[in-house]
């Protein structure tokens, strides 16, 4: 199931929802008497039965609409406003995770899995405009595949790492290179990757049952209809199990993200002429296979206050 959040003409909050066949949503918070989840970050802190229940609502209402029944918690996609799927307690995210990225800022793979945390304050949707700070010129786009923990857990063996995976989303891992590099110099990564509308998230979860294979997707970054990233999650240097059991030392609570890294075609990486970071009005999708397309724009416009 493709799991979202959204929000409706002249709603004022999030509804929860399942996206059905034809580009229509069941809005999962509106049916009447059932004891279903409320939100999507309360879908996957029930579990199996949180996720089972939802999908029993789902095909009651694919039922209904194919024997012609009109229902009222039923939305066109073109006529709600995206949200972002969920605000996760936290953002670990993987660095230097592709060989090919690492050489085309040249520098060497790490040695273990390592990176950074993103604030969640960085997290806006699918759609949204993405706010270029003043204070860089090396603004650049990465595409990553993102992994939701689905449960509580701590010091996770790698052979048991999948039983911690809730489902699967796209993250734009939004940097700005100058102030990275030299934040890096002094050990840590924090402005460099945390300012406002930094993590793109969405559109939605999808479900892991439907992903068979987390390391045979597509992955692809076009801006302005330009292909920059064409690679796939199987160039990948540590595996997502690797991931889960590196970062589940620091503690995973459900809802969590962990953000596996991005390949080669960053703007960091271009030797062309002119440039290839962002600049305003840019428009950028992120596209990764099995899951969809995240795409927002970029304006240099300063925000008021």
């Amino acid at each position: 199931m493709k799991l979202l959040t959204f929000r409706p003409a002249r709603a004022r909050s999030g509804h929860f929802g399942v996206l059905l066949a034809g580009n229509r949503i069941l809005d999962i918070s509106a049916l009447p008497g059932r004891k279903l989840p409320v939100t999507l970050l309360e879908c996957i802190q029930n579990g199996d039965a949180g996720l089972a229940a939802v999908k029993a609502a789902v095909n009651e209402a694919e039922a209904a609409l194919q024997r012609g029944e009109q229902l009222a918690a039923v939305f066109k996609l073109d006529d709600v406003t995206l949200e972002a799927p969920l605000l996760p307690g936290k953002i670990l995210a993987v660095g230097k995770n592709y060989t090919d990225h690492a050489s085309e800022i040249s520098e060497e793979a790490y040695t273990r899995v390592a990176g950074f945390v993103k604030l969640t304050s960085c997290v806006v949707p699918h759609g949204a405009t993405i706010r270029k700070p003043t204070w860089t010129e090396t603004f650049d786009y990465e595409n990553e595949l993102a992994i939701v923990i689905g449960r509580e857990c701590a010091d996770v063996a790698a052979d048991n790492a999948y039983d911690c995976v809730f489902g699967y989303t796209i993250m734009n891992d939004l940097s700005c290179r100058d102030v990275q590099f030299a934040e890096r110099k002094e050990g840590n990564i924090c402005i460099g990757k945390n300012f406002p509308t930094a993590a793109p998230l969405g559109p939605w979860i999808v479900t892991k049952d439907e992903i068979s294979d987390p390391h045979n997707l597509r992955i692809v970054t076009r801006v302005n209809g330009e292909l920059r990233q064409d690679s796939n999650s199987r160039n990948q240097i540590y595996k997502i199990p690797a991931q889960i059991a590196w970062y589940s030392h620091a503690g995973l609570e459900p809802g969590d993200i962990i953000s596996s890294g991005s390949p080669a075609g960053t703007g960091v990486g271009y030797k062309g002429p002119g440039t290839w970071y962002l600049q305003n009005g840019d428009e950028i999708e992120c596209e990764i296979e099995g899951i969809g397309t995240l795409a927002n724009t970029v304006s240099t416009r300063k925000r008021r206050g």
